[in-house]
């Protein structure tokens, strides 16, 4: 009876002591799970930013915080000369293009409070953070555009360019110009090293080689080597914006480069004729009569440049006559140029590159092709088919007395024209062919005429 009391107070004594222990258990528990469920643990930091015991909006306050103090860093770009000279700039991390991903982090927060995970689970991570620590770096990445716009700056610091292997002609003779080496600021080799080192104060901005595009060793291949063909005309050197057009649009041209199979365009070299571009206005051909234009005389260049390529036996993909004839060639080997409409194009069907030259001297435009010679020669003839004399208007002019006569516009006759063009190889006639069958439309000629008559004075003598 006594062992079975004992027994009892024993068990009784037991309950007792699990309740004391079950309760305070269950308030740390609850206590516990709370912390995991609205708290980051402690020892969990950004950088130096520690975010333990903080709640998800502090944690984001607080690392918006960080963000905008290591934007606002200064860096100092410092670039120092040859001659010693040295040049500073200071700039925040933001100037400099740097931003901060803070994507990864804040998910990795969301995932250490997210209540859909397990809590044993979340516990566990918990108490792991808490003991051994858990630090996340800030993502830094560099806006490579904002960071060339900042170093602008240093472009005032002349440095000298690559200079690219090139063509000079004089007197009928081309040569090659040396390449030269150049230097540039290393923008991409600092913009890399920025990139690797997130915590630099002061950074060195140097400068590197910068070698030529062209190289005297790549113009060697071209096969540039001495004059195929030249061609010239005469303008009135006098008739200044006239003038001042040709030479304009010669100037564009010069020095173009053609490699095998490439097409030439003169709208496309040239551009729209402007103003702002220096064209000037002058006398233009438009519906069959003489009118004013910006760029007026530029169809003696396209028409230079037009034989130069016929005597070169290039492939001549289009061209228009003029609606009336020109003076400065023969008919049928003249070629119109208008912006959106007329064009002049050759294709380059030989095996070497082919390099334009023009030559404006007083009043005369030349232009020379250079490329390899071969043995062949080309003979152009001009033949006039039928000829449409200019119809002539009288213009009264009662100034003017009977019989008298002033041509205010001598007009021109309308032609219809060919030409041939005839190649030789070696001095043999190899091929002949019709290059184009043109109609020039006459213009009238207007006479002003006199209808004044006369006053006729009788004298008398008194008979008596």
């Amino acid at each position: 009876m006594k062992n079975k009391q004992r027994a009892m107070g024993i068990l009784v004594l037991s309950i007792m002591i699990l309740v004391l222990i079950a309760i305070p258990l269950k308030n740390y528990t609850a206590r516990l799970i709370y912390k995991v469920n609205n708290y980051l643990p402690n020892n969990l930091y950004v950088d130096t930013l520690s975010l333990g015991g903080k709640t998800i909006d502090q944690a984001k306050k607080e690392l918006d915080h960080l963000v905008r103090l290591n934007l606002n860093k200064t860096i100092s770009v410092l670039y120092t000369s040859d001659n010693g000279q040295n040049q500073s700039n200071n700039f925040t991390r933001e100037q400099l293009g740097f931003n901060v991903d803070k994507t990864p982090i804040i998910n990795h927060i969301n995932a250490m409070m997210n209540k859909d995970t397990s809590i044993l689970k979340r516990l566990i991570n918990y108490r792991n953070i808490e003991k051994h620590g858990l630090e996340m770096d800030l993502s830094f990445n560099i806006h490579y555009d904002t960071y060339l716009k900042a170093l602008e700056v240093f472009d005032s610091s002349k440095l000298k360019p690559p200079v690219d292997a090139k063509y000079s002609v004089s007197k009928g003779t081309i040569q090659m110009i040396q390449e030269e080496n150049g230097y540039a600021f290393d923008k991409e080799g600092l913009y890399q090293y920025l990139l690797a080192n997130k915590n630099l104060e002061t950074v060195n901005l140097k400068v590197k080689y910068v070698k030529p595009a062209i190289t005297i060793a790549q113009l060697e291949t071209q096969g540039i080597k001495e004059l195929v063909s030249s061609f010239t005309t005469k303008f009135d050197a006098g008739n200044v914006p006239r003038a001042s057009n040709i030479k304009l649009a010669a100037s564009i041209i010069e020095g173009t480069i053609l490699p095998p199979g490439g097409t030439f365009s003169f709208n496309e070299v040239v551009g729209k004729r402007t103003i702002e571009k220096g064209f000037r206005e002058a006398g233009v051909y438009i519906n069959g009569k003489v009118d004013t234009g910006i760029g007026g005389g530029i169809c003696q260049v396209s028409t230079t440049l037009y034989n130069a390529v016929l005597l070169s036996d290039l492939e001549v993909l289009e061209r228009s006559n003029h609606s009336l004839t020109v003076p400065y060639v023969p008919l049928s080997r003249d070629a119109a140029v208008s912006w959106g409409s007329q064009d002049l194009k050759f294709n380059n069907n030989t095996q070497n590159y082919i390099y334009i030259h023009s030559i404006t001297n007083g009043g005369s435009i030349t232009f020379e092709l250079y490329s390899t010679k071969t043995n062949k020669r080309v003979e152009l003839i001009s033949t006039t088919l039928s000829r449409n004399k200019a119809p002539i208007q009288y213009i009264d002019d009662i100034a003017a007395f009977i019989g008298k006569e002033k041509v205010v516009d001598k007009g021109h006759d309308g032609y219809q024209s060919q030409l041939v063009k005839i190649v030789y190889v070696d001095e043999k006639k190899i091929s002949s062919e019709v290059v184009s069958r043109d109609k020039y439309l006459p213009e009238t000629k207007i006479v002003k005429r006199g209808i004044r008559i006369p006053d006729v004075y009788l004298d008398f003598e008194d008979e008596i």
